[in-house]
């Protein structure tokens, strides 16, 4: 993948400035171009015809077509074939070429014909206008701003950031980013300032100096319409071998992230079936509650790939901090961004992109909390007055206290209620920390993804918000910080499609998450492996929190004073249970969401060195 960005007038030197400040994207290359009222740079990180061919902006038709490229076309060789045979005589090899041919026969169709994950711009002179797009599933970012009649986009928001427009923090986007750690599908931390959506493309008249469409081109919608099992796992082994095979072609080195989950190992077990030299990395913790590093060593022995496994303490991780704040440019609070960025750096020593195994859980129903999703539903059919009152009692025991949030998410809208679950700020705390109410961030979070069934509900919803706003951008920052392509074959447009086809009955069965997903690969992986219980990407955050990492909450949560977004309160909750010997309530996302915060406002707004203590 690589680095683009652009903007509606002409300036060399700060089209320079910018492509410097995301050179980790693509250090291979820089590219621009110029015409009076636009700019156009590119950053380039190999990977498909490393030759002066492919380089970026590229142009075709006598000039009147340029395009700034992140991502790859996984069919462009198909597509290729296609347009020679209309007469096309390409100049490279290269899947920018491909694509910028294609536009300039199907326009914007050519969304609906590309297999790919990809954010580009391409410039039409002749029609003066800009077309952006992102991929189906927005694994690759694309970033905008338009105001005053200035528009600028980016695959990254500190090329935002460091334009010289004015900053202001969009309250409503850092509310919903408290609740969830992330900012919305749409909404960016700065006013004036945008995701271009998963599965969207935009139009930008240069000449109006505004966006004239911005619309969905990919949906993805729930059928359930597959029940039989058998049927099932044939498409779903089918589907994942094409999309890892594709996803191996690369004129550079190809290796795996292998946490020893299912997703990653179902991901190398279909590797190894292309490459008897495969490379695959994973990361061991300080913490033996966390460490899943011997479950990678038994995939890898089986496969016989290159085992790379990086160990690291919590010093590591403190020292690691100020490198997260600036590529994690936005406020990000997933505490897994430390071991994504580190298996990152250490999988780039040996190739240039690696597969993950990242969307298996959204599309197939392997998160636990699935579960527990469904108890609550099933507990809301009592009256909302008696759940509530249960959940009082609960509350006033002191020792079941945590049964009473269950109740209590009984007793809440219907709606809403799936944005309650997910937050890791309770809701009666809501009032005590920030200054809004809480119901119009749930209402931005799920409202426009219900369903009947409580699995597809929740999926549907994770797939819309946590797997792009979360999963992806932090795979994003932590691969191309290191200037390392991370690629998900369970993203695959067809893999998607096929899992929201696939019944609801067949996801979770028994008890068992996962259930059709891990079934069709019996005989594939080891039953320890298929079958073991999940722990997900999970990072010791407490104990670092509490020990090692204890200056840093002190000087940048307890005692931080640059603005006034949220309320002391729950700062002073906080501060009473740092000095528990044991929490009652665990306050380390909440700390994390805040202490990321706070270095983020100190690094990007007042332009601070951050100082590690």
């Amino acid at each position: 993948m690589c680095g683009i960005l652009g903007f509606n007038w002409r300036d060399e030197q700060l089209a320079s400035k910018l492509s410097l400040s995301i050179k980790h994207r693509g250090p291979d290359q820089d590219g621009f171009y110029y015409d009076q009222n636009l700019s156009l740079a590119h950053r380039r990180l190999s990977i498909v015809d490393l030759s002066e061919k492919g380089r970026q902006p590229m142009s075709v038709d006598n000039g009147r077509f340029t395009i700034v490229f992140n991502g790859e076309i996984f069919n462009f060789q198909e597509l290729r074939a296609e347009l020679s045979a209309t007469g096309y005589i390409f100049k490279s090899q290269s899947d920018t070429e491909v694509l910028l041919a294609a536009y300039q026969k199907y326009g914007k169709d050519v969304l609906e014909k590309l297999n790919g994950q990809f954010a580009f711009a391409i410039y039409d002179q002749l029609e003066n206008i800009l077309f952006l797009a992102r991929d189906r599933a927005g694994i690759n970012p694309l970033y905008y701003y338009l105001a005053d009649g200035e528009f600028i986009f980016a695959s990254e928001l500190k090329v935002i950031l460091e334009s010289g427009i004015k900053k202001e923090i969009n309250t409503s986007a850092l509310n919903y980013y408290f609740l969830y750690g992330h900012t919305g599908r749409r909404q960016t931390i700065l006013n004036n300032c945008f995701k271009l959506e998963a599965g969207s493309f935009l139009i930008f008249d240069l000449a109006k100096k505004e966006i004239v469409e911005n619309k969905k081109y990919w949906q993805l919608e729930i059928k359930s319409q597959i029940s039989d099992e058998t049927e099932a796992k044939k498409l779903i082994l089918e589907n994942l071998d094409r999309a890892v095979k594709e996803r191996m072609v690369a004129d550079v080195p190809v290796g795996a992230f292998l946490s020893g989950g299912v997703d990653s190992s179902a991901v190398v077990a279909m590797m190894s079936r292309y490459t008897k030299d495969l490379n695959t990395f994973s990361v061991k913790f300080d913490h033996d509650d966390f460490d899943e590093s011997n479950f990678a060593e038994i995939v890898s022995k089986k496969f016989k790939t290159n085992h790379h496994v990086i160990s690291f303490s919590a010093q590591d991780v403190k020292d690691l901090i100020p490198e997260l704040v600036f590529h994690y440019d936005e406020p990000f609070a997933d505490p897994s961004m430390i071991p994504t960025f580190l298996v990152s750096r250490v999988a780039r020593q040996k190739v240039t992109v690696s597969l993950s195994g990242d969307g298996g859980d959204e599309l197939f129903g392997g998160y636990d909390s699935y579960s527990l999703y469904n108890s609550v539903k099933n507990q809301a059919k009592w009256p909302a007055f008696l759940n509530r009152s249960l959940a009082l009692a609960c509350r006033l025991s002191g020792k079941l206290a945590r049964a009473g949030k269950f109740f209590d998410l009984a007793a809440e809208d219907p709606k809403l209620r799936f944005a309650v679950f997910r937050s890791f700020i309770y809701k009666n705390e809501i009032k005590r920390f920030l200054k809004t109410e809480p119901e119009k961030i749930y209402r931005e979070y799920a409202d426009s993804y219900q369903k009947d069934n409580y699995l597809e509900e929740a999926t549907n919803i994770d797939f819309h918000n946590y797997l792009v706003d979360d999963v992806l951008a932090k795979v994003d920052r932590a691969s191309l910080g290191n200037s390392l392509e991370s690629r998900p074959p369970l993203l695959d447009h067809r893999m998607m499609e096929l899992a929201f086809n696939i019944s609801s009955d067949l996801k979770i069965k028994n008890k068992q998450t996962k259930y059709i997903f891990k079934k069709s690969l019996e005989g594939i992986l080891p039953d320890e492996i298929i079958y073991r219980p999940k722990k997900g990407f999970g990072v010791p955050l407490k104990y670092y929190l509490k020990n090692e990492l204890k200056g840093l909450v002190e000087k940048y949560v307890i005692n931080y004073s640059a603005h006034d977004f949220y309320k002391r309160e729950y700062i002073e909750d906080i501060k009473k249970a740092l000095n528990e010997k044991q929490w009652q309530r665990d306050y380390s996302r909440p700390i994390w969401a805040i202490l990321m915060f706070n270095l983020w406002y100190e690094r990007w707004i007042l332009g601070k060195e951050i100082e590690i203590i």
